[in-house]
């Protein structure tokens, strides 16, 4: 037996070419490396953009809270004053009553009733 064949595999034929998915993959040049705060912006960037717009939502959320504040404490404020002003003319009308019936009492005792 020769020992310098160039094929071991005796159905491999001389000089076919390779199918491309088995063919040897030639790497020219350097891998570049990626610094580490690129990795790190790269890895980061989703979670600080999302925490970012969480605090432009709570804080535009704040405002309007604060607004709806405003405007309760604007509106109850005014309820408070017509409630006064109701309760100064019911006030008035029960006194007026009051006085009605003391003068109904007051005829009939000298009716003789």
């Amino acid at each position: 037996m020769p020992t310098d064949a160039k094929h071991s595999d005796p159905g491999v034929v001389a000089g076919a070419p390779r199918p491309l998915y088995t063919a040897e993959v030639g790497v020219e040049g350097t891998v570049t490396p990626i610094p580490w705060w690129k990795d790190a912006v790269r890895s980061w960037a989703p979670v600080l953009g999302f925490a970012v717009l969480l605090v432009f939502q709570m804080v535009s959320f704040q405002q309007q809270v604060g607004e709806l504040r405003t405007d309760l404490h604007r509106e109850i404020g005014g309820l408070r004053e017509d409630l006064r002003g109701e309760i100064g003319v019911l006030g008035e009308r029960i006194a007026r009553l009051e006085a009605l019936m003391e003068r109904i009492d007051g005829a009939v005792s000298r009716s003789g009733g």
